[in-house]
């Protein structure tokens, strides 16, 4: 039996409906897609957020006003956050700029920042002497690749009797630079690193400043603490 074909009419109608659908379901997709871009950069950006958050509450007497006993308790049993992973945040935001740390991601920087403190000369995560990197780039490295350097570095430092570079630095030198970098960037140098540089055991750490410009020196005075 032969099929009737539809009138002209109604199969131009049925056609366009059919596109309009289409094109809904191809906005739509479209608009998703736009959607996990946005909440994927989010998600990037939220470590380093957190991470600045949590330097701001580290400090005294913070954690006692809120009515923890101290900063472990305030992550533990206020965040439920290990202070550990707390830490390990603070790290990035005292030691990494923003733009370096979402560049790499939490874990790259993460490893970065441990094979930095592993290396025996006084590296900072962006500016690890190439030996140590034993001929990676860190911007095309994985983390499982970093990773690797560092655990030779400190296995070297152990057979040595030496100490990691970055464990002779006192809570207060860390806590002082870690200040005078917040301070740089709320005053509008989002690219100001400060970092308290161990020199040797029992000797007093350097300060170092990075990504400053000459036309923000004003600023770094102001920025810098009375002494």
């Amino acid at each position: 039996m032969a099929t009737k074909k539809l009138p002209k009419t109604l199969a131009e109608s049925t056609r366009k409906k059919a596109d309009a659908a289409r094109a809904r379901l191809l906005a739509r997709a479209r608009e998703d897609v736009a959607l996990i871009k946005r909440r994927k950069q989010e998600i990037t950006e939220a470590f380093y957020d957190i991470g600045e958050a949590l330097l701001r509450l580290r400090k005294e007497p913070i954690p006692k006003l809120l009515g923890y006993d101290g900063f472990g308790e305030l992550c533990s049993r206020g965040l439920g956050i290990a202070a550990s992973s707390a830490n390990d945040l603070i790290a990035i935001v005292t030691r990494v700029s923003r733009r370096d740390a979402l560049k790499w991601g939490k874990e790259k920087t993460l490893a970065l920042v441990a094979l930095a403190d592993a290396t025996p000369a006084e590296d900072e995560p962006t500016a690890i002497d190439a030996k140590a990197l034993e001929g990676l780039d860190p911007n095309k490295a994985s983390v499982r690749e970093l990773k690797a350097p560092a655990k030779a570095q400190r296995t070297v430092a152990k057979q040595k009797g030496a100490a990691s570079r970055g464990r002779t630095s006192s809570a207060e030198e860390r806590r002082v630079a870690a200040a005078i970098q917040t301070a740089l960037r709320k005053a509008g140098v989002k690219t100001a690193t400060v970092s308290a540089v161990a020199t040797r055991p029992g000797a007093a750490s350097n300060v170092r400043i990075e990504g400053v410009p000459f036309a923000a020196l004003r600023l770094l005075r102001r920025a810098l603490p009375a002494r």
